[in-house]
Parts: structure tokens; C-alpha cells; sequence
């Protein structure tokens, strides 16, 4: 089932992948795909822990590891290779896929911090909201 740990929650079951990601329909969500195994993923995991460590009050992060049981999951997410990031916007869906290698890490960050940025411009009054905003 999904762990927290560095305001980090693992998901390791498509239930809870849908769940926690796919349904979340306040906060913007941010999904590390990576494996044990991987040296590059250990190298950027102290990067996306720090990103997770200052924006944790207003986002959600996960971690979606690849095992034999995941694997599938990973594959049907599209995920090409990893250490991979995916970015869901609670009103447009899923917005980024990038790489999350610690050479390209910033510009992870970067996309990232638009979406929060951008985030705050939405009219506080939840009626009508899905309606007026335009993603132009």
C-alpha cells in the first residue's frame, strides 16, 4: 500500500496510483517513476527529496517505484526509462513527462515551478472554476 516518507508517498499498486494521483483533484501531483537498481535515480533522489521538502505544504509527491509488480504499471504510464517525472494538474490532468536525471533535474524543476506559479492565478471561489480558466 502507499508509505509516506519525506512528505514522499510510495505507490506500488495501480489502485493507489489512480487513487492517489490520477483523482486527486486539489493539489498538483508529482510522480518520480525510478528503481532501487538504478544508479542515475539514486544521484537525483536527493534533488526531488528537496523539491519535495519545500513545496510538500501546497503538493503532492510520489514515488512510484519499478518492480516485478510494477512493471506493467510503468509501461502502461508510458514511462520510457528512468529516473522519469510526470507532473498532474488537478484541473488539466497529467501536463509533463520528463526525465529526472540529475543533468536535466533543473529543468524539471523549472516546468515544475510554472505550474505552482501558475497555480495561485486561479480565482479562489471554487464555483464555476473548471469553467473560465483557459490553459492558453
Amino acid at each position: 500500500g502507499a508509505k509516506e516518507s519525506y512528505n514522499i508517498i510510495t505507490v506500488d499498486t495501480l489502485e493507489d496510483y489512480k487513487r492517489l494521483v490520477v483523482d486527486e483533484s486539489d493539489k498538483i501531483v508529482v510522480v518520480r517513476f525510478f528503481a532501487q537498481w538504478c544508479k542515475s535515480c539514486k544521484a537525483s533522489a536527493p534533488l526531488y527529496r528537496k523539491l519535495a521538502s519545500q513545496y510538500s505544504s501546497e503538493v503532492k509527491f510520489v514515488d512510484a517505484p519499478l518492480t516485478k509488480e510494477t512493471a506493467f504499471m510503468h509501461e502502461g504510464l508510458g514511462v520510457p526509462s528512468v529516473p522519469f517525472g510526470h507532473i498532474y494538474h488537478p484541473e488539466a490532468g497529467l501536463v509533463e513527462e520528463r526525465k529526472l536525471n540529475k543533468k536535466v533535474f533543473s529543468e524539471f524543476r523549472e516546468a515544475f515551478e510554472s505550474y505552482v506559479r501558475g497555480s495561485c492565478d486561479l480565482p479562489e471561489e471554487d464555483e464555476g472554476v473548471g469553467d473560465e480558466v483557459s490553459f492558453q
